[in-house]
């Protein structure tokens, strides 16, 4: 597994939340934001596609788990009633890059947690697991696809 330490900077985004298992709760999030986002026409060639993955879904009982679909916005956007805004602080982060369906995604987490973290001399900060979504998976075969996922660090 290729993982590299990067440190974002302080990301301001709109988001809905959804609760469920994450391959229903993360569809159905972005069924409710990507209309959303058309119709406020916010996108730039800056704007990020992120999910939040704020539980353990082999702890957190599966009607619980949260999921937040996530597109940054400007500092001065002003929400409506339909999304919220937040800010994700800036933190280092394990980030690799995964090539392929989002089925398999907890795959790599997964390998992400009990692979490499143990040998990392890492701890895993409090705060959500990110994923960037960098392709279109309307327009991109599922083999195609393209994802960062962001382990947020702390250390020893």
């Amino acid at each position: 597994m290729n993982v590299n330490i990067e440190r974002l900077p302080i990301l301001r985004i709109a988001t809905i939340r959804a609760y469920g298992p994450y391959e229903k709760s993360g569809p159905e999030a972005w069924q409710m934001l990507t209309p959303w986002i058309a119709r406020h026409n916010i996108m730039s060639s800056r704007t990020l596609f992120l999910g939040l993955c704020h539980d353990d879904p082999n702890i957190t009982d599966p009607a619980r788990i949260r999921y937040d679909a996530a597109v940054t916005v400007p500092d001065d956007f002003t929400p409506d009633d339909f999304v919220y805004t937040k800010t994700i602080p800036s933190c280092e982060y394990a980030v690799t890059v995964h090539k392929g369906p989002y089925v398999t995604l907890a795959h790599v987490w997964a390998s992400l947690f009990w692979d490499w973290l143990p040998a990392s001399s890492r701890i895993p900060a409090e705060g959500p697991r990110i994923e960037q979504y960098l392709s279109d998976p309307y327009l991109d075969t599922e083999e195609d696809l393209v994802t960062r996922l962001y382990l947020p660090l702390t250390t020893i």
